[in-house]
């Protein structure tokens, strides 16, 4: 266990309280943010990296190029807010050191819980397993659409929180591990995970992050990695051939699995699933069309907060008595546009919605649990928004809107972290108007750049 001698009290403001562990570009600290008062994670560079120069530059040049690397990739990360993918909240220096502030989980890897697995001779279990893998595809297909390709997805950058979601974490930050270290002759990652094409060199797109999932998936439900050996030899496999079936090792796995994983394991990124949407969509239709089980697993992906968020509480049940009476004509209009972002799994997703949900609001938010972004989201809200509109059990107009409050819980995310969701829905909850809630918003963003910043991009918007 290191001590604190082991590591800087500080790095810029944020105190150092432990070492999380140690990567290919350098340490993870847990360290605490006193100015909003919460725990996060710094992800730093190597200082040995950055005092080795690359063929045809001098030390400075290239410890200024490594740090112009991270400050991007730290930029494009950012960008990503999303449930299943560990939040990039800021960049910072401090000395030479520079480093990433980003979301402190808490949890373990999956790598941690597979391996308790193999110790214990048993295994994850199927619906668990496609719940958390339904979770990655959500956050690849995200990312790919936002034009970021991981690059290097596996069990140890995959986290499991308390609540029991799954998290993707360095995102981006792989990318600049890849395209930096490999130049130097060091291959980065785990080789038993990457694409053919990372290996050959060919072009990498959002197709190798597919192929990377299909090995963790392989890996959750056998607890077999299907490539395994000395780095040559892993390299082999992958090139040239092909692992068995997974139902070889559990018989009990339906032969969809069988069929998805040799498809995503293609040697040939055109031979994959085209999109991680186009995969997710196929499983969730294979799962509900399969038993009770299976419709526990598709309503389960979703994380425990989003199910707990939907879920009404007993209380509320009491009190409001039986769900609504949907009109036929509503249920018929909303799962053809539903069916439009999540694909057949509309009709279970929409039976299971519309028979707890005892207003348009319960209904609303179970349903968006499900769509995959906030476009979705807008578009499905506009629908039952003028469904309800001439319906005389019409509930009274929000002042604030369903969009504005997503609108505001993105872009407070990026500074606040998981807890904007929180502070956004107190904030319109009580707002007279749209001035007073971007105020109430201001206030809780500690930084006055930011704020300026945040203020500047709504004001342009308004005028």
């Amino acid at each position: 266990m290191p001590s604190p001698a082991d590591f800087p009290a500080r790095l810029g403001r944020y105190v150092i309280e432990r070492i999380l562990g140690r990567g290919a570009m350098g340490v993870v600290y847990l360290a605490f943010d006193p100015h909003i008062e919460r725990q996060v994670a710094l992800k730093t560079i190597r200082r040995e990296l950055t005092a080795d120069e690359r063929p045809g530059e001098t030390p400075d040049e290239s410890t200024h190029d490594l740090t112009a690397r991270f400050l991007n990739e730290a930029r494009a990360a950012g960008r990503l807010v999303h449930p299943n993918i560990v939040a990039v909240y800021d960049y910072g220096e401090a000395g030479d050191t520079a480093f990433i502030t980003m979301e402190y989980v808490r949890g373990e890897s999956l790598a941690a819980r597979l391996a308790q697995h193999v110790r214990a001779g048993s295994r994850m279990g199927s619906p668990r397993a496609l719940r958390w893998f339904v979770q990655l595809l959500d956050a690849l297909d995200y990312a790919h659409n936002a034009g970021i390709v991981h690059r290097d997805i596996k069990p140890a950058n995959l986290l499991i929180a308390q609540r029991g979601e799954c998290k993707v974490a360095d995102f981006g930050i792989a990318h600049l591990d890849t395209s930096y270290l490999t130049q130097s002759g060091t291959m980065l990652g785990t080789p038993s995970y990457m694409s053919p094409e990372q290996f050959t060199g060919d072009a990498v797109d959002a197709r190798a992050d597919l192929f990377s999932a299909a090995v963790v998936l392989y890996e959750m439900l056998t607890c077999v990695c299907p490539f395994t050996g000395t780095p040559s030899a892993v390299m082999q496999k992958i090139l040239n051939d092909s692992p068995p079936a997974p139902s070889s090792l559990v018989p009990d796995l339906p032969g969809y699995i069988d069929a998805m994983l040799m498809k995503a394991l293609s040697k040939r990124p055109e031979d994959r699933f085209a999109s991680a949407r186009e995969w997710r969509d196929k499983l969730l239709a294979e799962l509900a069309a399969d038993n009770e089980d299976a419709e526990r697993t598709v309503l389960g992906y979703a994380s425990p907060a989003a199910t707990l968020d939907a879920a009404p509480a007993s209380g509320a049940s009491k009190a409001s008595g039986v769900s609504r009476n949907w009109p036929p004509e509503w249920i018929a209009q909303l799962e053809e546009r539903l069916a439009s972002h999540v694909g057949p799994v509309a009709t279970l997703l929409l039976r299971r919605a519309s028979a707890s949900a005892v207003d348009v609001n319960a209904l609303r938010e179970r349903l968006a649990t499900y769509l995959p972004d906030d476009d979705a989201r807008r578009d499905f809200d506009s629908l039952l928004s003028q469904l309800d509109a001439g319906s005389s059990r019409a509930l009274p107009a929000q002042k604030i809107s369903v969009e504005q409050v997503s609108d505001a819980t993105r872009r407070l995310t990026i500074y606040l972290g998981p807890i904007a969701r929180v502070i956004v829905r107190r904030a319109a909850a009580s707002a007279p108007d749209l001035h007073t809630f971007h105020a109430r918003l201001l206030d809780a963003v500690p930084q006055q750049k930011d704020r300026d910043a945040l203020r500047s991009e709504w004001e342009k918007e308004h005028d």
